[in-house]
């Protein structure tokens, strides 16, 4: 009779939601096809045939990427299928090229090693750069690397198939590995690397499969292939060898979940209004024009953030005013009546475009970025992108968001350079909407303290916590090791945040919540409490936040608002808002409760 293991419990990142039970499929670095060629030397007469066989190498590696984001279209979000644009542009990276053809010419060395000697040279440069996020994105490089290398060495690519559903357990999955799984074969997966930012992380939301990132190593090699498991994606937990019990409870968890989200489902109609009358405002953030189809799907009151920067990020040059008036045009009037609000371009920190920028920045976060990198960088850019808004406001209902905001000055700069459009497009004769509503996006602790003067001069403000948090508690959100300090219920975060919410009351103006802590159910009885009008969140969280609110008593939360402003600890005021969504909406807690600290 074979040894009965023991239940084995690992905690790691909740990068998508769900939850998986099945057998494991172990991937091991051993197996990975990114491995050093032979060193050895070749003819000098050989030189050229290994050059034009590195050239149909990036050919033929270019096409599968490019069939790849075709398939991908069908399995995830349009705007997600961007993320292979950054590999497209490594196969076409001239400085690359030239470096490996010179190494095979003067050096005499073959293709694959000469191709993999300079990748490894051009990742070790950024490995060591200081920024998280361009770090991360050496597993693209690599992912780009090993599709050539497969190439170059003349062998079969792709991940081992199982005629049975399986959970992946891996080191690592670039995005082209995770992009690859079929999900009908594919019940979840979890790696040892990589954070929620990640670009995995990203595809795994998109395409809707269950995933925990950054496991530890120890409980990796606790596992073996054919082991059972079970994923939990919604609070980052892996069960290694479930006990029948633990698997019974997981199963009933399965059934109960399909059935809540059908329900929801059934509700997107209902206005997300409070038990005592307090009306609030859902809407998606979008990246993309087809996403708004998605919006509309879920239920969604309009959009809350239109990340105009993947006009920017995902095309082969800077999109013109009239093909961004075409674009902002076609938004507004799928949207109807309802708000559209674009952030205008977004660029820095950790989303960096050299076509834009003109030299590195030696600390991203901290440099030109968002609207200072507009004002003092390319003020071309930002005109033409007005100019487009401007004029597009005559199509729907508008608002235009300025992110990055740190004092009046950015605000009142924008705004002088609004009218000077103004008068540009009457001397031309070219219809545009004359009052644009401007907003200021509150992500910086300098520009939650001085809500009070920013209120006075936009029409709205909208909260990214996402930032806010980082810059406050001064923690990388993209670094994993960081994880624990990421607490958006951090006193001074809140306080931050109420501070915001108090000065657009004084001054009339609506106050919106943008960030990640928008579309996250542990958070809405403590965002309703302390009276924010809207919530902007990815599209498929508007359904179980619309059921919170609507069980939520609206004085009830505005006492737990008060108590948790009153706490010493981030902990403190997050079980404060659990206690009150498991006594509202117990179904949604079971799913979303942190089990561990």
């Amino acid at each position: 009779m074979p040894e009965k293991k023991q239940e084995l419990i690992c905690y790691g990142i909740a990068a998508s939601n769900g939850y998986a039970i099945g057998r494991v499929c172990l991937v091991r670095h051993d197996e990975s096809f990114f491995v050093e060629p032979l060193d050895r030397n070749i003819d000098p007469s050989e030189a050229a045939g290994e050059i034009a066989h590195f050239h149909a190498s990036l050919d033929a590696a270019r096409n599968e990427i490019l069939i790849l984001q075709e398939e991908l279209r069908s399995k995830a979000d349009a705007s997600d299928v961007g993320i292979f644009d950054a590999q497209l542009l490594i196969t076409d990276d001239q400085l690359l090229t030239r470096e490996v053809e010179s190494m095979i010419s003067n050096n005499c060395k073959p293709a694959d090693y000469a191709f993999f000697k300079v990748v490894e040279k051009f990742v070790a440069a950024i490995s060591v750069m200081p920024d998280s996020y361009i770090k991360e994105r050496t597993a693209d490089i690599r992912d780009v690397a090993a599709r050539v290398l497969t190439h170059l060495q003349e062998r079969q690519s792709g991940m081992m198939h199982y005629d049975d559903q399986r959970i992946i357990l891996a080191h690592d999955l670039t995005p082209s590995d995770t992009a690859a799984l079929d999900r009908r074969r594919v019940l979840g997966f979890a790696v040892e690397t990589g954070s929620a930012s990640s670009h995995t992380a990203i595809l795994a939301r998109s395409m809707q499969l269950p995933a925990v990132l950054g496991i530890s190593g120890d409980f990796f090699e606790a596992v073996h292939d054919n082991d059972m498991m079970i994923l939990d994606g919604y609070t980052g937990k892996l069960i290694l060898h479930p006990t029948k019990e633990t698997e019974a409870e997981y199963r009933r968890k399965m059934e109960a979940a399909l059935v809540f989200f059908h329900k929801l489902a059934s509700e997107k109609r209902l206005n997300a209004e409070t038990c005592d009358g307090f009306v609030l405002q859902l809407s998606g953030n979008i990246e993309n024009v087809d996403d708004v189809a998605t919006v509309q799907e879920y239920g969604g009151c309009g959009i809350g953030l239109f990340r105009s920067e993947y006009m920017f990020l995902n095309a082969s040059g800077l999109p013109g005013e009239e093909e961004q008036l075409a674009t902002y045009k076609r938004m507004l009037q799928a949207m109807g009546s309802e708000a559209v609000v674009v952030r205008t371009l977004d660029i820095g920190g950790d989303k960096l475009d050299q076509a834009l920028q003109r030299y590195a920045e030696p600390n991203p976060f901290l440099g030109l970025r968002g609207i200072r990198f507009c004002l003092q960088e390319r003020r071309d850019v930002l005109r033409t992108q007005l100019r487009a808004l401007l004029r597009a406001g005559v199509y729907g209902n508008l608002k235009v968001m300025l992110p990055m905001v740190t004092c009046v000055e950015e605000i009142l700069e924008v705004r002088a350079l609004i009218e000077e459009l103004k008068q540009e497009l009457r001397r031309e004769k070219l219809e545009f909407v004359p009052d644009l509503q401007i907003g200021a996006m509150i992500e910086t602790p300098a520009a939650a303290l001085l809500a009070g003067p920013l209120a006075k001069v936009v029409d709205f403000f909208s909260i990214g916590t996402n930032d806010l948090v980082q810059y406050t508690l001064a923690v990388d959100r993209t670094n994993e090791r960081l994880n624990y300090l990421y607490y958006p219920t951090h006193p001074a975060v809140l306080t931050l945040i109420a501070n915001c919410i108090t000065m657009a009351r004084r001054h009339n103006i609506p106050v919106s919540v943008c960030g990640e802590i928008a579309g996250d159910p542990k958070f809405t009885p403590l965002l309703v409490g302390l009276g924010v009008h809207e919530l902007s969140m990815p599209p498929v969280a508007i359904g179980p936040v619309r059921r919170v609110v609507r069980q939520l008593q609206m004085a009830d939360a505005e006492l737990a608002a008060q108590q948790v402003l009153e706490c010493e600890t981030p902990e403190k005021a997050l079980e404060i808002s659990m206690k009150m969504l498991r006594d509202v909406a117990p179904e949604i807690a079971e799913l979303v409760a942190p089990e561990h600290v």
